[in-house]
């Protein structure tokens, strides 16, 4: 009874662990984000919607598949993530910089273009390296070996449901940011501290690497 309780409490411990890894990896600034917030300015939360969902259903087809051969690529072929994890850091690297640089400019609503669409923003996920980061972190520190399947299936409706509600913070972040961001100091002011926060959000995944 005592060595059942143990485990339950291990349990819960590790989905609470997994629960706080994904919702801070999904609210931190990174390219699916800023992505989002640029299109609320631009075309409004309505029209974002799509882009929001189909970024959050990108990752859930993204643990699910990349959970039957990550197994195989730890064992066979491990510098292909640490390639990954490598170019993905310098990426989000120079991402914090070409935000920092942006130059101010005014904000206008866009009629004429057209914002990202639910597909695109599915199949975005498997060139982001941010996401990339984020799902090899979640099976390699996260995710027992050998996960049963309605497991998997439960981190990932979970993953989903986190994800959306944490993205959604940045969509709706447009809104307001077109009233607060009003002017020239202003909006140099937000982007430097977009690329503060984004390479701190690069901290944990090296720090982790470290430790292993």
């Amino acid at each position: 009874m005592q060595d059942h309780a143990i485990e339950t409490l291990m349990t819960y411990t590790m989905l609470v662990a997994l629960a706080i890894f994904i919702a801070v990896s999904s609210v931190t600034p990174g390219p699916n984000n800023l992505m989002l917030l640029s299109s609320s300015v631009n075309f409004g939360v309505r029209r974002t919607i799509p882009h929001c969902l189909g970024i959050s259903a990108g990752m859930g087809v993204m643990i699910v598949l990349m959970s039957f051969g990550l197994h195989w690529v730890t064992l066979y072929a491990g510098w292909l993530i640490d390639f990954l994890k490598i170019a993905s850091l310098a990426y989000l690297l120079w991402l914090a910089w070409k935000i920092a640089s942006i130059p101010p400019t005014p904000l206008a609503v866009s009629n004429e273009a057209s914002p990202f669409g639910f597909w695109n923003a599915v199949l975005f996920q498997w060139i982001n390296p941010k996401a990339l980061i984020m799902v090899i972190s979640m099976f390699s520190i996260y995710v027992p070996d050998n996960i049963g399947q309605l497991t998997l299936l439960q981190i990932s409706v979970l993953a989903i449901i986190i994800n959306l509600l944490c993205i959604s913070v940045w969509m709706f972040g447009g809104t307001l940011m077109r009233k607060l961001v009003t002017t020239p100091v202003a909006q140099r002011g937000f982007n430097i501290v977009m690329a503060l926060l984004l390479i701190a959000s690069v901290i944990p995944m090296v720090m982790a690497d470290l430790r292993m």
